[in-house]
């Protein structure tokens, strides 16, 4: 039995209806794993970004936004229209 990585349960909530193919595709898709696994470490900085006082913080913040949505149109794809 595979250890299902923390990083997809982010990607089921968020997907939250298309769990069956989600968890299928993490076990079998090396690189949607590595997307999931993505998904988790972006998210993790995005938040920490936006509680930062640092000056930077703002625009970090932005850049993470932006990893986060292609991240995510790249888990759509993988979904197709089951989304």
């Amino acid at each position: 039995m595979s250890v299902i990585h923390p990083g997809v349960f982010l990607v089921l909530k968020r997907y939250q209806g298309s769990e069956d193919i989600l968890r299928r595709l993490y076990l079998e898709d090396k690189t949607f794993k590595s997307i999931c696994e993505d998904y988790q470490k972006c998210a993790e900085a995005l938040e920490y970004w936006n509680r930062s006082t640092f000056e930077k913080a703002p625009e970090r913040s932005e850049e993470y936004s932006a990893l986060l949505a292609e991240l995510e149109e790249e888990i759509r794809c993988y979904l197709g229209d089951s989304y």
